[in-house]
């Protein structure tokens, strides 16, 4: 596909344009291609929809994301993906215009400074005609007016740039002609007034372009308020004098900036690095902070700006790498000693007195234009005397140097994808880098676009021209010593993120390596400060030597942190060799203590999910921390989607911890999320490791507990073969600890697991003992009754008799209403209105559906939606109404796919074959019934083959295909013998006569 951003919001697959959807559609899909390889938060999207978002916001945005994946997937299923915060979209193997525009301006850019005018020309002109007209063109201001805005800004710097390959190539008039235009539009922009004076003066024009001049200070001064800057006057100066570019500079000026290496990504940033380094004028002297990680390529920043300045600084520019970060920093006063001989003063004449020295140094810049570049500063004090009073200085720093109050503040981020692919391939081969791009990609990935890690990746590759990209690929993909990888020569990722580690007070190491040791992706706040024995400081500085990166608040409101991937193994490293960590006779009480801390907000938020489950019921739970815990019991859907990835994490640890008394709570608290969640898989792996757990340590009362959940995880994915293991284990466990109620909880298991493999007789006959034994009014068991109820009308569906169904599952509704609006209430309500439709009462089963669907999304349960969405289209299909049905049943099925719930997807597709063939359309059933069949045959559910089987005899017969009819109709037919059931057991839908006899 190619997406188009530069224009209309478009998308074209084979040159043919997609549907663009609603206004809200294409902002989202915007947004996300802005985005595209980066997580958009869920936050960046409600914000600019829903100023005040409505209780439905968030899944109103969901529909919006679902629209677009319908769209698009069956060019990509993969293209948008969901995370636990927001939306990816992975462009690998697709196109976009914004994309393909900063490439070739890029390379525009590359070509001029290399003097390839004409080439330079040919790439900035190829660029500038992807433009279709305004960037984002369909797309409300009030959405998109700030990332419009930015667009037009590259456009008009790639428009400049333009201006300047034809200057080069003596094509005067058109920069004149096509300069006209752009000044209505920008009438304050001082760079194309130079253009502008500069095109006349080559053109022989003094007059014309002094008169450019004249007319940029009047409207400076009378709208403005201001002179034009230095830039101009200078220009004006030149041509006043005949010169049309600046003279040359003679010997003795300093030109100490060391050689600027490759840079990648950076355009943007250094046209704003350049224009704050432009915008001192007489006495003001701006000064530009650089500050960041290390390896994040400050340095190489600062010499870029640099070198793209030094037409602007004419009195030279003078360089020292300061050596904050390492055990010795400079003393500024030698540095002082340096730039004074630099500046001409005989070294016998430099002053020895600090404050003299400053201020010779001070004079002999004053008026001047001169670049001062501070490398790896320490702190203030050592900048301080430095600062020159004129000209423009420019500071990189691993601290955030606060106390230089009005600077320019940059914190370069790590390389985008597509920028760390190009620096790559600018160093390892761009042959070689394009011959293997997922290779590439992965690399990158693993650097964690660090440019430093990507520049040594690079290099690594460049000196083994023998390894294939996938070779070293798999070097990096190690799970340990992937930084033995990324060191070449005197570049070291290691030693630069232990320069910043060496630095640090003893408390923020001791907290680098424990957050090291947790191995989360990223944290809330109160983490940090539990880990630090509940100070804040540490996390504080680490936070200021950017070795903790801030995300922002969650969708709860907490603050977030997290570690570069690179700077996690460092600490993860140092903690396995400072401090070994999970095992049983060295774990520091912090850990355990943050588990607890773990398990009692989850136990906090849980107890507020509407999911109905008892898997955690009566378990005592530690005090929640007191920073974290009203967020959970205010927001507990929101803290969930924040935290269940680190609840996982949390797991794990006590199950190394070989702490069953806080794995399995946990596994049990975070599972009731999970089900609404339809995060299925995550919610079994989450059980078995608890379970696991369990086993190892003896402990029969949690393995009982969690058993019974891991139960219901397994067979909501349809794990039928394994359930009958678990079930004989839960009865053994049972029968061991004496409790008669956990073991007619594993019996009921039993009858579930006889009921979904064909065994329908024997899942009765279970049903009616288990009702026998607790039909004693216990109400400490009514839980059990009405499972053992609810199952037993289901039986009734399953064997062609529901009239018998409907009133045992009338009363387990009415018990649950009671209950409360749970998922429990709306597995009840489901089994009870799928009884009434089967009984041809369908107007009730419509309401009892309907009321069930509006819980499931009160308490934002996915499945349930979808689940009760095509149920929904059953009753479409008994009341005969086949469009609502193949509606409502095509829109449930994207749904369930993207869940990726088998049973769902399986009845939806034959609930389709139901729909066509009630029309009248055998050909049209064929399709989804043959796709249900494939599903239902991997899920050990014999009856349901038998169903769809009995559909696809009829769907073979109305269509002529007598053979495939027979041979659907022979193997039905031996599955209900093998089973001992009846032909009613097939649920048959209503069929129109047979047209053909």
């Amino acid at each position: 596909m190619e997406f188009g951003l530069l224009g209309p919001v478009e998308a074209r697959a084979g040159g043919a344009r997609l549907p663009s959807g609603s206004a809200r559609e294409r902002f989202v899909l915007a947004t996300l291609l802005l985005n595209a390889g980066r997580l958009t938060p869920v936050e960046s999207l409600l914000t600019p929809l829903w100023p005040t978002p409505p209780a439905s916001a968030k899944a109103q945005l969901h529909n919006l994301v679902s629209s677009l994946r319908r769209r698009f997937r069956s060019y990509d299923a993969d293209l948008i993906e969901t995370r636990p915060t927001g939306y990816a979209l992975r462009l690998a193997g697709h196109g976009l215009d914004l994309a393909e525009f900063r490439q070739l301006t890029g390379r525009g850019r590359r070509a001029a400074a290399r003097g390839d005018h004409p080439a330079a020309a040919s790439l900035l002109d190829q660029a500038l005609g992807l433009w279709r007209g305004p960037a984002l063109a369909d797309v409300g201001d009030d959405l998109v007016g700030e990332a419009r805005a930015t667009l037009h800004a590259e456009r008009l710097a790639a428009l400049t740039a333009r201006l300047d390959a034809a200057l080069a190539l003596g094509e005067h008039d058109r920069v004149l002609h096509e300069l006209e235009p752009l000044l209505a539009e920008h009438p304050y922009d001082e760079e194309l007034y130079a253009r502008q004076m500069r095109a006349y003066a080559a053109a022989g024009r003094r007059a014309d372009a002094l008169a450019v001049y004249r007319r940029a200070y009047r409207r400076f001064v009378d709208e403005l308020g201001v002179e034009p800057g230095a830039r101009l006057r200078d220009i004006e100066r030149q041509v006043l004098l005949g010169a049309p570019e600046p003279a040359a500079t003679g010997p003795g000026v300093p030109r100490q900036l060391p050689q600027a290496v490759r840079l990648t990504g950076r355009r943007a940033l250094l046209d704003r690095i350049g224009a704050d380094l432009r915008g001192g004028t007489g006495a003001s002297c701006p000064v530009v902070l650089l500050v960041g990680p290390g390896g994040v390529g400050k340095s190489a920043l600062a010499l870029a700006a640099g070198h793209r300045a030094a037409d602007t600084f004419t009195d030279g520019q003078l360089y020292v790498d300061l050596r904050g970060s390492q055990r010795s920093p400079l003393d500024p006063h030698a540095v002082l000693g340096r730039f004074l001989r630099a500046l001409g003063v005989p070294g016998a004449e430099v002053p020895a007195d600090p404050e003299e020295r400053a201020a010779a140094y001070r004079s002999r810049v004053a008026g001047g234009r001169t670049l001062v570049v501070l490398d790896d500063a320490v702190d203030e004090r050592q900048v301080r005397p430095l600062l020159p009073g004129a000209g423009a200085v420019l500071v990189t720093s691993r601290r955030p140097l606060g106390g230089l109050v009005g600077a320019a503040r940059y914190v370069p981020s790590a390389l985008d994808d597509d920028a760390a692919v190009r620096l790559l391939a600018g160093i390892a081969g761009a042959e070689r880098v394009a011959a293997e791009p997922s290779a590439a990609a992965d690399i990158v990935g693993y650097c964690g676009g660090l440019p430093l890690a990507v520049c040594v990746a690079a290099a690594r590759l460049a000196i083994s021209p023998q390894w294939t990209l996938a070779d070293f690929r798999t070097r990096l993909a190690t799970e340990r010593g992937r930084l033995d990888e990324l060191a070449v020569g005197d570049l070291d990722v290691r030693a630069s993120i232990g320069l910043s580690y060496d630095g640090l007070a003893a408390p923020a190491r001791l907290l680098l390596r424990r957050l090291g040791a947790f191995g989360l992706a990223e944290w809330p706040q109160w983490l940090a400060v539990a880990l630090s024995g509940g100070a804040s400081a540490p996390l504080d500085l680490l936070t200021e030597v950017h070795l903790v990166e801030p995300v922002g608040r969650d969708a709860a409101g907490q603050h977030r942190y997290r570690l570069h991937d690179l700077v996690a193994e460092y600490a993860a490293e140092r903690a396995a060799d400072d401090e070994p960590l999970w095992t049983d006779d060295t774990v520091p009480d912090a850990y355990a203590a943050a588990l607890r801390d773990w398990l009692g907000l989850a136990s906090v938020a849980d107890e507020l999910l509407k999911h109905g489950r008892r898997a955690a019921h009566g378990l005592a739970a530690p005090e929640p921390p007191a920073a974290a815990g009203p967020v959970a019991r205010e927001r507990p859907n929101e803290w969930f989607d924040a935290e269940w990835g680190n609840l996982v994490a949390a797991v794990d640890h006590a199950c190394r911890l070989r702490r069953a008394d806080l794995a399995v709570p946990l596994a049990l608290r975070l599972a009731g999320y999970l089900t609404l969640r339809a995060y299925d898989v995550e919610r079994e792996r989450v059980l078995t490791a608890a379970a696991d757990c369990a086993r190892d340590t003896a402990d029969d009362r949690m393995l009982m507990r969690v058993l019974a959940a891991l139960f219901s995880a397994s067979a909501q994915l349809g794990r039928h073969a394994s359930l009958g293991t678990i079930v004989a284990e839960e009865v053994d466990v049972a029968r061991r600890l004496g409790d008669r109620h956990a073991e007619l909880d594993a019996l009921y298991h039993a009858t579930y697991v006889a009921k979904v493999t064909g065994r329908l007789a024997e899942a009765a006959a279970r049903a009616d003992e288990g009702l026998a034994l607790l039909r004693d009014g216990d109400p400490a068991v009514t839980h059990l009754l009405d499972m053992y109820q609810n199952i037993r009308g289901d039986l009734y569906v399953e064997t062609g008799d529901p009239a018998a169904g409907v009133p045992l599952l009338a009363e387990v509704v009415e018990r649950k209403r009671a209950e409360g609006r749970t998922r429990q209430a709306v597995l009840g309500l489901h089994s009870y209105g799928t009884a009434l439709r089967a009984a041809g009462r369908i107007g009730e089963a419509e309401r009892v559906l309907t009321e069930a669907w509006d819980i499931s999304r009160e308490i934002s349960d996915a499945l349930g939606m979808a689940y009760l969405g095509f149920s929904l289209g059953l009753v479409d299909v008994a009341r005969r109404d086949w469009a609502a049905a193949r509606e409502r049943l095509t829109t449930n099925l994207a749904d369930l796919e993207r869940i990726g719930h088998p049973a769902g997807i399986a009845e939806a597709l034959r609930g389709l074959g139901d729909a066509a063939l009630g029309a009248g359309d055998p050909a049209g059933a064929l399709a989804p019934l043959r796709r249900s069949l494939e599903v239902w045959r991997t899920t050990d559910t014999p009856v349901d083959v038998a169903r769809t089987l009995a559909r696809l005899d009829i769907a073979a017969t109305r269509v002529g295909d007598a053979p495939g009819a027979a041979a659907y109709r022979a193997e039905w037919r031996a599955v209900l013998a093998d089973l001992g059931l009846s032909e009613r057991c097939l649920l048959l839908p209503y069929l129109p006569p047979d047209p053909t006899g």
